[in-house]
């Protein structure tokens, strides 16, 4: 008798962790889809995290080129076409001359104008002067300007037909150069072409 009641707990046992199982079975069965639906919408969320997180990465590195070219640029201003007006006023003055003159063009004066540039250590010099002559050689005055060694900018041009002369122009010029550093700025003057300031 104690041997039948021994297999009958035992089968008792059995039973119960069969229904264990089973229901462990039916409620994972009946849960899978609510965890598939889960994890599917987290791996969802996730590739949107990763692609919002390259896309974050790829503008740090477009502003990071953005600035690196900026630097560059500076750098290339101050550290190479800007110098001291002590060191480069007569150089500045010098090759704008010789190129006026390479070019033909001969005004009867220039007149030199230095001002202080708010907020950056530099000071501007403008350069003004007029001149009569055909409209291509204006044009070849305008590109050496532009292509020439030194920093020199074209600020301002006023052009009208010449009406002394067929096929020629007036032409009213006004140029500028920087000069690095905080150095004095002497007053506005004028001079004769070919006796620069």
């Amino acid at each position: 008798m104690t041997a039948w009641r021994k297999r009958a707990a035992l089968l008792a046992l059995a039973g119960v962790l069969l229904a264990g199982n089973v229901g462990f079975y039916l409620w994972y069965r009946s849960t899978a889809g609510d965890r598939k639906e889960s994890m599917e919408a987290r791996r969802v969320a996730l590739t949107r995290e990763v692609e919002t997180r390259e896309q974050e990465a790829a503008k740090l590195a477009a502003q990071r080129d953005r600035l690196s070219q900026v630097s560059s640029a500076i750098d290339e201003f101050y550290g190479r076409r800007v110098g001291s007006r002590r060191d480069t006023l007569a150089g500045v003055v010098e090759e704008l001359h010789a190129v006026l003159q390479k070019n033909g063009i001969s005004p009867a004066q220039i007149s030199y104008a230095t001002a202080h540039v708010p907020n950056l250590p530099l000071t501007e010099m403008r350069i003004n002067f007029t001149f009569r002559n055909d409209y291509i050689r204006f044009k070849q005055l305008l590109t050496a300007i532009e292509s020439g060694r030194r920093w020199l900018v074209v600020r301002d041009v006023g052009l009208q037909r010449d009406p002394e002369v067929p096929g020629s122009v007036q032409v009213r010029m006004s140029l500028a150069t920087y000069f690095a550093g905080d150095e004095a700025a002497p007053r506005a003057g004028t001079a004769p072409a070919g006796a620069p300031r």
